[in-house]
Order: C-alpha cells, then structure tokens, then sequence
C-alpha cells in the first residue's frame, strides 16, 4: 500500500512481486534418488546442476565450440566423441583400474609381512587367528613359491617359520669303489670284479665257474656284459677231483664266505651275496653235481649252465642205461627249472667217450626227467656270433678253431638243451671259449630283469 514507510521510515517499495518461474520435478531412481535423465557421456553438467558437483570447474565457454552441435537435448548441444578419443577414454580407465589393483596387492602384501613379524613365531593359534584374507595370501605364497628365497623375500624371519616345513629329501648313497684291476684269491681258484661288475650296494651276484682258463672267463663275463663278481675254481683234470673235494658238507659254504671276504677287500662294503649261477666246463660237472646234492640251500641258486659236461656211467638193467643216482642231483635241478624256478641251460657236442656216457646221452636223460615224458628235439637253425676273445690266443691254433654249428634244441620251462657239431678235441674247446655267445647271454638276460624265482631251499 502507499504510504508504508519501513521500520527505519524509509517507503517501501510496494510494486508488484515478480512471479517465480515454475519448478520441473524430475522423477529420480527409487533406490539412489539420482535423475535417469543424465546428459551423454562426456557432456559437462548444467549450470543448475554443478553445485551438486564438488570441484567441478566447467571450462570457459569462449568462441566457436571444439566440435560440432549434432543434436540439442534438455541439457544443450552434444554430439558422438570421435573413434580416437573413445580408444583414449578405454585405455585411461584401464590404466586407473590396473593402478587400483597393483595398490591392493602392496597393500595386502605389506599388511601380511607386518603381521607375520608382529606375530608369536612358530604358532599355529597365530596363523588362525589371522584375517581369512591375510592367511589366503600366505597360502598362496606358499603354492607359488619356486624355493625358500621366494618367502624369505616376503617375510625373511617370520613368514618362512610360520609355513609348514619342507619334506627332507632322501639322501643319496653314492655306488660302492670296486678295484677292477687284478684279482683276489680265494680256496682252489680266484675271485674277478669285471668292469662290468658294477653293484649299486652291499648286494652282489656270483658266476662261480669250475674248471677252465680263468683269464678266458673272465673276459666272456665282461663281453657278455654280465653284472656280478666272477670266481673261477680249477682242481685237476678229471670229473674226480672235484667231486672229492666238494663231496665234504660245508665246504661249499666256506668257499661263499671266503667270496665275501674277497669282496670286502676290493672295495664292496658289508657284502651280501643275492644270487648264483654255477657254471662249468668239461670234467667241472663234479663239483656241480656235489654242490646240487650238498648245500644247505641257504643262498639263493638261480641258474646252472653247463658247457658240454654232464656224464656217467652205465647201468644196463635201466631203461635209459645210464646210472640214475649219478645224475640225481642233476635232474632234481632240471625238474626245478621245468617249473620256472631256475635257469638250467646246457650244450653239448657230438663226442662219445665210449667209457661212460655221454654228454649227449646225460641232456635226453634231463630232458625227459623235467618233462616227465620222452621229449624230440627239434633241428636247430639259428647259429650263435662267433666271437674272438683276446684271452683266446693261443689256446687253439687258428687252423684247429671250430664254429658253434647248432644241430638240435629241445627246452622244457627254463631247461634249455643245445647240441652242436663236432667230435674233436678242439669242438669240446670251442664250448668254453664261446660261452659268452651261448650260455651266458641267457644268465645276463635274466638277471637284468629283475628275476628273482623261489629256489631249491
């Protein structure tokens, strides 16, 4: 109204008070309040808008706008960014993301060290009571890690105590020294460590040979590639000698013990004598035949070979005729190896020394005892390699050296009977000097399986 003066009696002012202009509600998200109605990505906010934005300084809007108005919206102009600053966009907020996780993982590993060195060493009460999170990451620093300095790098005193230790590992007993030069003497013989005698422990094998030049024998051991010791016992030139003196309880297991002592003394610790293979050439069969009917079982016989030996006398009232209580210990032995339970392999040639049987006549004998029945023998094709052994010169001239020529094999189990050509001094020979192509290969292929069987006790 005119007239009205204000309180310090001045007039008031009483035009017209100017209407407000009508205020938009904008319907906001039910659960954040926030307008659905945003501007495009990238566009800077309203004016009516930036007070709700801390630190927002909207750039000075002077002259001719740094891209072209494609389109007007309630909030003003905007238009699409262009492919290049949508690539820049990416690659900054993947840089941030990449910075936040790098933070998490020091900050995570820096808490995990902090309390690893806080905390009572050795307590698994303290592992426990650690944050799930802080013990997830000991645990997978413990998985990942490569050695002990992956862990000591983390938490050189704490952390590396805290995890369970590490299994010892099994320490690693180096193969014993053997001297393989020279050799060892032992009662009626002497006692070889070929180079190929190479045993991983206390445990050896024995090829125990009776009768023949010890120099020859030990190389077809060698050539053959068998892994034991090798003792060679030479007692005279007849069958009688050996029989004689093994024919005594005990003394083959006195010649085992000397063996050991022998190995002792060559550099094999505390030996202990795993298998034997008895082997012979010619008149030798007596001290095989004594030992078969003597020993006490107490080692482990695994194989017998033979090269062209085995005989006996007649007795005309059987039906073979041929003496059965000579050759008792010997088919005891094949009926063995018939069922597997050692290896029993003989070769024989074409001699016949009209006073006493065969070597021929004593292998059909052993075939049929181990079958239980007559067994044919089939002809023989396969020719083993000739070999020329160093040790071998000179003992047969090289006019006189004869081929192992096969005629007949028969086998019953692991009884194995060869017989090859010749009916002279020097075919007996060639038995001996090529036993590390006929005899011997068998023995080396068995033992480097493993094989084991149960044996005569």
């Amino acid at each position: 109204m005119k007239g009205n003066v204000r309180a310090d009696g001045s007039p008031a002012d009483l035009s017209p008070t100017p209407t407000p202009p009508p205020v938009t509600v904008v319907q906001g998200c039910p659960d954040r309040g926030l307008p659905l109605d945003l501007p495009p990505l990238g566009m800077a906010p309203a004016p009516e808008e930036q007070a709700f934005l801390p630190g927002f300084a909207p750039p000075a809007l002077q002259g001719t706008p740094p891209f072209p108005m494609a389109g007007a919206g309630p909030y003003g102009s905007w238009s699409a960014p262009s492919p290049g600053e949508r690539r820049a966009r990416v690659w900054s907020a993947l840089g941030a993301f990449v910075l936040a996780a790098a933070t998490v993982i020091v900050v995570v590993a820096a808490a995990a060290r902090g309390i690893a060195a806080r905390m009572p060493i050795a307590s698994a009460e303290a592992f426990r009571a650690m944050t799930p999170v802080n013990r997830a990451s000991l645990l997978a620093l413990r998985s990942s890690r490569e050695d002990a300095g992956a862990i000591a790098a983390v938490a050189p005193e704490g952390l590396a105590r805290l995890l369970p230790p590490e299994p010892p590992s099994a320490p690693v007993t180096p193969p014993p020294a053997i001297r393989h030069d020279g050799y060892a003497s032992i009662r009626g013989g002497v006692l070889f460590t070929p180079d190929t005698f190479r045993p991983a422990g206390s445990s050896y094998d024995l090829l125990l040979h009776f009768h023949g030049n010890t120099q020859l024998v030990r190389e077809s051991a060698e050539v053959a590639g068998l892994n034991a010791a090798v003792a060679v016992i030479n007692l005279g030139i007849g069958s009688g000698a050996y029989e004689d003196f093994y024919a005594t309880p005990g003394v083959y297991e006195s010649l085992l013990a000397d063996i050991d002592r022998a190995l002792a003394q060559r550099g094999l610790p505390t030996p202990r004598l795993r298998r034997v293979a008895l082997s012979s050439w010619s008149a030798g069969y007596g001290a095989v035949a004594k030992i078969l009917e003597l020993r006490r079982g107490t080692e482990t016989l695994d194989a017998i070979l033979v090269t062209d030996g085995i005989h006996c006398g007649f007795v005309p009232e059987q039906p073979s005729g041929l003496n059965p209580l000579q050759l008792a210990s010997f088919a005891r032995a094949a009926q063995l190896a018939a069922s597997d339970k050692l290896l029993f392999t003989i070769t024989h040639s074409e001699i016949d020394p009209i006073a006493y049987a065969s070597s021929t006549a004593t292998a059909s004998y052993l075939l049929d005892a181990a079958a239980g029945h007559h067994v044919e023998r089939s002809p023989a094709s396969d020719a083993p390699p000739h070999l020329r052994l160093r040790a071998a010169e000179g003992a047969v001239s090289k006019k006189l050296e004869k081929q192992m020529i096969p005629t007949t094999e028969a086998s019953v189990g692991e009884l194995h009977v060869r017989g090859f050509r010749g009916n002279t001094p020097e075919h007996h020979m060639a038995h001996l000097l090529q036993m590390a192509s006929t005899v011997l290969p068998e023995l080396v292929e068995r033992w480097r399986e493993g094989g084991d069987p149960s044996s005569e006790r």
